[in-house]
């Protein structure tokens, strides 16, 4: 209850186990809807393209998500930096 109370107070609650409940949670928002469709027993192959399409931009928007779920994890853990440069 305190992580929700913290979360609408705007305190920082972004821990490990928040983003993994935040991606969790987001997956899920993403396959929701091609649950629904399918589900239809009235799908034609008319309705391909298009669910073909929809499962491409749902793909990009979990990599992008993901991405940004790495570059927050990193940023928490403290992860060392790597330096371009060779001694």
């Amino acid at each position: 209850m305190n992580a929700l109370m913290n979360f609408f107070a705007i305190r920082p609650v972004f821990t490990l186990y928040g983003l993994r409940m935040l991606w969790g949670g987001y997956v899920l928002a993403q396959v929701l809807p091609f649950v629904t469709i399918l589900s239809n027993p009235k799908l034609s192959s008319a309705a391909m393209g298009p669910l073909i399409v929809l499962f491409l931009h749902a793909c990009l928007d979990i990599a992008i998500f993901r991405l940004l779920i790495e570059v927050a994890a990193a940023v928490l853990l403290g992860a060392p930096r790597t330096s371009i440069h060779s001694d």
